[in-house]
């Protein structure tokens, strides 16, 4: 019994010796190194690297909820309202060596029930009506796409014929705080000083 007792032990050890030794000569396999996303300080707050490449992006949006009481106008009328505002925008820039490469895009979804239908138009948006009898209109407006590439901006931008807080437009553009369609030059003089000439 001894006898069977010390095979059997001494059988353990030689197996347990032999899987150890064959672990051991396994190649090891580290994982690959982690790109953690880092922080682009060179624009501002919010900007971080796409990891990979030299390009600062920020992400952003505000989402906004409106509700109304008031007196109707007429029978068909509903005297309660709601909308809610949404808005996402991307925001990417790259520096070469001819200036600044940035692209802006910027989108506004509204939707709204009640009294809010009646006020007003989404000027530029596309709108849609309400189905099985839902009384809901809903918008998508593209509120600023653009591209600049050092002094060049194209695309749909904001203004630069909007003066004095936006109080007073210019040109062909008959009121403030617009964002039309442009190709525009801006000549730098230094001490804060430029011009921007404007096709929009």
């Amino acid at each position: 019994m001894k006898l069977v007792k010390s095979l059997l032990l001494g059988s353990a050890a030689g197996i347990a010796a032999v899987a150890g030794a064959q672990a051991a000569d396994l190649p090891s396999r580290k994982a690959a190194p982690v790109e953690y996303v880092r922080v682009c300080n060179t624009w501002g707050a919010g900007f971080f690297y796409i990891p990979g490449t030299d390009t600062c992006i920020r992400i952003g949006g505000r989402v906004r909820a409106e509700y109304t009481f008031g007196e109707r106008w007429n029978r068909g009328q509903d005297s309660y309202g709601t909308r809610a505002r949404g808005r996402i925008y991307v925001d990417a820039r790259n520096q070469t060596a001819y200036g600044t490469l940035r692209t802006f895009i910027r989108y506004d979804v509204t939707t709204s029930t009640g009294s809010y239908r009646y006020g007003g138009t989404n000027a530029g948006a596309n709108r849609f009506s309400g189905v099985n009898g839902v009384t809901q209109d809903s918008a998508v407006n593209l509120d600023k796409a653009f591209v600049q590439f050092g002094p060049i901006t194209a695309g749909k931008a904001q203004s630069f014929y909007d003066f004095y807080a936006n109080d007073y437009g210019f040109s062909v553009v008959r009121t403030s705080d617009r964002s039309p369609n442009l190709l525009a030059y801006t000549a730098t003089f230094g001490g804060g000083f430029s011009a921007t000439l404007s096709l929009e």
